[in-house]
C-alpha cells in the first residue's frame, strides 16, 4: 500500500479546493477573545467526500544511504509503541559520515513507497509543542513544553526527564489557567552551537493580563552542558501584546544565519487590533533580526495606543527588505499572517514553510518569502474575508492583482477539523521516496496531511495517518526525521499527557 493511496479506518475522505494540496481546518468562533487550537471542542462531524489533487507533479526524491541498523518495535497500521533501544546503531556521528558529509543512515533504506505509521517515541510531557533535534547529536532532542521547560530526551528513553535543561517563569503556567496560546512557545540554538554555546526561547512572561512577547537568549552553562546558566538571559527583542491569543512564537534560524519570529495578529477575533494591514506594527509579520546587539538600545511599539517597551539590543540587517521604506518597520521580513504557529526552514532548499491558523473557515500552508504579503485580513487563505474584495484567482504561492501571496495549499473547517498544526519536511535516509514531503495536521482531529512542492507547483498526498491525538506541535531531529507532538484534552479542557510520535514507514 502506498502512502498516497492509504486511508484512515473510520474517517471520512476530504474535499480539497483546486488550490489545496491537503485539507486542514483552523478554528471558529473566538469572537470573544478566545483561543485557536486548545478550546475547540475535539468531536468530529460526519461527512464524506471526495479527495481532489492539486497537481499531478511528481516531487523528486534522492537520498545517501550508508547505512547501519536501528532495531524498534512496532505493529499496526496505525498508531505503534516503540522503544528507541538503537542497539544496531553506530552513534560516532563525528567520524561516520555519508558522502554528503552527514551522519550515516540510522536504518536500512526502504525501497519504494511505503505507507506511515505513527510510533510513540515518549511520553509524560507537559504540553509538548516543539521537538528541536540536538546540532551535535542526531538522536538527541529537546522538547519544549508550554509551561515553561524544555527537557532533553536522550537516546532510549521513553518517559519525560525530571531534569530541565531550561526553565522560564511564563504567563499562567498552571494548565487550568494557562492562555493556550501563551507561555514558552518557541526555541532555536544559535547557528553555531555547540561552538556559540547560545539558545533562544520567545515566551510570554509571568504577570497580569495579556503579556509581551520576549526573545531572550541564554548561554550553556560551561560546567554543566545539560543545563543553562539561569544569569546568563539577554532580552534580545521584545513586542506588546493587547490580547492573550495570536501569540505566534515560532522562532528558528534561517541559511542566513538570521532570526525569524512568527507574530501573530495580536488577538481577539477579525483582526480586532487592524494589524494585518499595519506596516507600522510588527504584529502579524514574520520578522526578520540579527541577534548580536548593535549597541544601541531598540524600543517596539506593536500598536498606536500600547506602551514602549525598552531595553533591549538587537540588529536590523542591512538586506531586510523594508529598510529605509517610510511607514514600515525595518524588521519586518514578510507580513499578512494571522498566527504563524509552526514554520520550518527545509534544511536542502531553504524554504521556508509556514502553517498559518485561520479565523472561522480556512487554514493555509504558504512558502513565506521577503516582502511577501499573505493578506491577512483582506483574506483569510486564497478567500476574501470580512466582505472585503479581492482576486481569488491567483496559483499556489502566486502573487494576485491586489499584490497578495497565495498559499501553496489550504482547507475548510468541517470534519472536525479546526486547526493546522504545521510541521516539518522529511529529510531522513530511510525512506527515500519521502524526501522532501512536507507533513502537517490539524490539531482537533488529529490527521497528518502530506504535500510536496517543487518550486512551481505542488503534489497532493491526502491523509496520511489518524494519530487519534490532539496535534499541538512538531518538530525534526538530525537525521530529518519529523515528529509531532500530542496531547488528550480532558473533562475540564485542560491538555493533559503529552506524547512525542515520530512518522515511520509500515514495513
Amino acid at each position: 500500500m502506498t502512502l498516497s493511496s492509504w486511508t484512515a479506518p473510520n474517517r471520512p475522505s476530504l474535499l480539497l479546493t483546486a488550490l489545496v494540496g491537503v485539507a486542514l481546518a483552523g478554528c471558529s468562533g473566538d469572537d470573544s477573545g478566545g483561543t485557536d487550537s486548545t478550546t475547540t471542542a475535539t468531536t468530529m462531524a460526519t461527512a464524506t467526500a471526495t479527495m481532489t489533487a492539486t497537481s499531478t507533479t511528481t516531487a523528486t526524491t534522492t537520498a545517501t544511504t550508508t547505512a547501519t541498523s536501528e532495531t524498534s518495535t512496532s505493529a499496526g497500521t496505525n498508531v505503534s509503541t516503540m522503544t528507541d533501544s538503537d542497539t544496531g546503531t553506530d552513534t560516532d556521528t563525528d567520524t561516520d559520515t555519508t558522502t554528503t558529509g552527514g551522519p550515516v543512515c540510522y536504518a536500512e533504506p526502504v525501497e519504494g513507497d511505503p505507507s506511515l505509521i505513527v510510533e510513540e517515541v515518549a511520553s509524560g510531557f507537559d504540553r509538548p509543542l516543539l521537538v528541536v533535534g540536538d546540532p551535535s547529536d542526531p538522536e538527541r532532542l529537546f522538547v519544549v513544553e508550554q509551561g515553561g521547560h524544555v527537557k532533553i530526551l536522550e537516546p532510549g528513553m521513553t518517559q519525560a526527564p525530571a531534569e530541565d535543561f531550561l526553565l522560564v517563569d511564563v504567563k499562567n503556567a498552571v494548565p487550568a489557567t494557562i492562555g493556550p496560546e501563551q507561555g514558552l512557545l518557541g526555541f532555536a540554538f544559535h547557528p553555531d552551537y555547540p561552538a556559540d554555546p547560545r539558545v533562544y526561547v520567545n515566551y510570554n512572561p509571568a504577570g497580569g493580563g495579556p503579556t509581551p512577547t520576549y526573545v531572550d537568549e541564554f548561554k550553556v552553562d560551561p560546567n554543566d552542558p545539560n543545563k543553562v546558566d539561569p544569569n546568563s538571559r539577554r532580552t534580545v527583542i521584545a513586542i506588546h501584546q493587547p490580547a492573550g491569543n495570536h501569540n505566534g512564537g515560532m522562532i528558528t534560524f534561517g541559511p542566513d544565519g538570521y532570526l525569524y519570529i512568527g507574530m501573530g495578529d495580536g488577538g481577539g477575533s477579525n483582526d480586532a487590533f487592524k494589524t494585518g494591514r499595519d506596516s507600522k506594527v510588527l504584529l502579524a509579520k514574520v520578522l526578520r533580526i540579527d541577534v548580536e546587539p548593535d549597541g544601541i538600545p531598540d524600543s517596539t511599539v506593536a500598536c498606536t495606543d500600547c506602551p514602549v517597551l525598552d531595553g533591549f539590543d538587537y540588529t536590523i540587517p542591512a538586506d531586510n527588505p523594508f529598510v529605509g521604506m517610510d511607514g514600515i518597520r525595518p524588521e519586518i521580513w514578510a507580513r499578512g499572517v494571522r498566527n504563524p504557529w509552526r514554520m520550518d526552514f527545509d534544511r536542502e532548499t531553504g524554504w521556508l514553510y509556514m502553517a498559518d491558523v485561520g479565523q472561522g473557515q480556512w487554514e493555509e500552508i504558504s512558502i513565506a518569502q521577503s516582502s511577501a504579503d499573505y493578506g491577512w485580513s483582506d483574506m483569510e487563505g486564497n478567500h476574501c474575508f470580512g466582505g472585503n474584495m479581492c482576486d481569488e484567482s491567483a496559483a499556489p504561492n502566486g502573487v494576485n492583482a491586489d499584490g497578495l501571496t497565495a498559499p501553496i495549499a489550504e482547507y475548510i473547517h468541517e470534519q472536525g477539523r479546526c486547526s493546522v498544526t504545521g510541521g516539518y519536511v522529511y529529510r531522513g535516509c530511510e525512506v527515500p521516496a519521502w524526501d522532501g514531503r512536507y507533513f502537517y495536521g490539524d490539531y482537533c482531529t488529529g490527521e497528518l496531511f502530506g504535500l510536496s512542492w517543487d518550486g512551481a507547483s505542488v503534489t497532493d498526498l491526502g491523509l496520511v495517518a489518524d494519530t487519534g491525538h490532539n496535534l499541538f506541535g512538531s518538530g525534526t531531529d538530525g537525521y530529518g526525521r519529523v515528529y509531532f507532538t500530542t496531547v488528550e484534552i480532558n473533562q475540564f479542557k485542560e491538555p493533559v499527557e503529552g506524547r512525542i510520535i515520530r512518522l515511520s514507514p509500515a514495513l
